[in-house]
């Protein structure tokens, strides 16, 4: 959760003179359960209170600060610029309110940036409170945004700047540059723990090689490697500074062999003085394979995989690059010295269900931890784009599952709860109530109803289902 790309900013800005606060409204770590908007009223049968370990989140929340407190911090600091970051189309909604509370109560000058904003339409932006968006590489666009809002450069000037003119929307070509150009290194007062340790994430290389078509990384960003002795400099930096694990936010890391191997080198450098590793989205299997028997010694602790589909067809289409047997392989090949968890994409165009939960089941008899991810449409993608984004941006969020009708979504949220109770199975079958639990699992699987467990160890009926998930698992977990 740590603002890498605020933190980033901040230090761009600061390098040119300006005084930057970074208002952090997650790391309060509030949650708050509030009433359910009506977009997302169909989801209330499978988001519901159960006691059991194959539940699900239940209700709706919101995590972080208030609008209230946000804007009371923007209203004390008076500042001239208010800057706000918004990542995800799913939540740019909020974004939008937040930002029309902050112009009802600041006469600053707001600019809204961030991933969100590449993909907005011209109608969306003409509707936005904010009175700039930039999109592209924040560090090079807002110390230039600074000087145009002083009046010292023409606003053409600014790359990703998207303005209104003469009532005619303007759309500056952003920078793609990395987020660490000139060798940007940001200072951290804080840290967040992880696993009772502290945390700091970074970045060694912006977009990625592979050209997944439901992905928007490889359009937005160009691939790019960052220099290993900028790594060495914020590495060093951050072991003074406190930190015991690095958190990688790459989507593609491991790209380059020869790169590669320099980086592993230095990262087992810096695991001799006490770092660990982990890297939750930029491992392809692929590339790894070959110099998998590196990572423990630089001091990775798990591995996250993401394999989508065993569908060579599927996959082929979606121009994934390694499949089942490469992950297969770094599993042998690490022998339990790190954890792997695999991520498939259950509902992916040219795959089936009971497919994914075939895939499940390999990775359960292989002690692999998995994790499903339900396919969601992303804006300014093209394979989504021609299926349909919804009006309301709320319901590409994941969770909504939005891209799936009734009879599908019930299969899909069966397929999450399996995965969860596969992976509770790993870790507790020396638990008291494990054969209780098993119980209650295949039997739902069996009638295609699910169970859910009240507070008081009671097992009520929940939702159906249409598919024969029991042909696949009912074999697992005989004696």
């Amino acid at each position: 959760m740590e603002p890498l790309g605020l933190l980033y900013i901040k230090t761009a800005l600061e390098s040119h003179g300006n005084d930057v606060d970074i208002y952090d409204a997650t790391a309060s770590g509030k949650v708050k359960k509030i009433k359910t908007p009506p977009e997302f009223k169909h989801l209330d049968k499978y988001y519901e209170k159960d006691f059991s370990p194959f539940s699900l989140h239940n209700g709706y929340k919101r995590f972080g600060d208030s609008f209230k407190k946000i804007i009371q911090f923007c209203e004390n600091g008076n500042y001239d610029i208010i800057g706000i970051s918004s990542l995800f189309s799913a939540y740019h909604p909020d974004v939008e309110k937040l930002a029309s509370e902050i112009k009802k109560a600041s006469r600053s000058t707001l600019v809204i940036g961030g991933a969100a904003v590449n993909s907005l339409s011209e109608t969306a932006v003409k509707k936005s409170a904010a009175d700039y968006m930039i999109s592209g590489c924040g560090t090079v666009s807002m110390p230039l945004f600074v000087q145009f809002l002083l009046k010292n450069l023409d606003a053409s000037k600014v790359p990703g700047l998207i303005y209104e003119k003469n009532r005619q929307i303007y759309r500056n070509k952003p920078s793609k540059d990395p987020p660490w150009k000139g060798n940007i290194v940001p200072i951290r007062e804080s840290f967040r723990t992880f696993r009772k340790k502290t945390v700091a994430k970074t970045i060694f290389s912006s977009g990625c090689k592979n050209k997944c078509v439901f992905c928007s990384i490889h359009r937005e960003n160009s691939f790019e490697q960052r220099g290993i002795e900028s790594i060495r400099d914020e590495l060093d930096y951050l072991f003074k500074a406190g930190a015991e694990i690095i958190d990688i936010e790459d989507d593609d890391i491991f790209g380059s062999d020869c790169y590669s191997l320099k980086l592993l080198d230095l990262l087992e450098d810096f695991h001799k003085k006490g770092f660990a590793f982990t890297a939750m989205n930029g491992l392809t299997a692929r590339n790894i394979l070959p110099i998998i028997d590196k990572f423990p010694k630089a001091g990775f602790f798990k591995l996250d995989l993401s394999l989508v589909t065993t569908s060579q067809s599927a996959s082929e289409k979606m121009k994934r690059p390694h499949d089942i047997s490469d992950i297969m392989e770094i599993v042998k090949a690490v022998k339990g010295k790190m954890d792997v968890e695999v991520y498939l994409i259950p509902g992916l165009p040219g795959t089936s269900l009971m497919e994914t939960a075939e895939t499940m089941k390999i990775l359960y008899k292989n002690n692999i931890k998995c994790g499903l991810s339900p396919l969601y449409p992303v804006p300014g993608v093209p394979l989504f784009e021609k299926t349909g984004i919804p009006e309301n941006l709320n319901l590409c969020r994941g969770t909504a599952l939005y891209t799936f009708k009734n009879d599908v979504r019930d299969n899909i949220v069966s397929l999450l709860k399996i995965s969860r109770f596969l992976n509770y199975s790993q870790v507790a079958e020396n638990n008291d109530l494990y054969r209780t639990n098993l119980f209650y699992f295949l039997k739902s699987l069996q009638r295609r109803q699910w169970f859910k467990k009240t507070q008081d160890n009671k097992w009520l009926d929940s939702f159906s289902f249409s598919e024969k998930f029991a042909d696949i698992f009912d074999d697992l977990f005989l004696d």
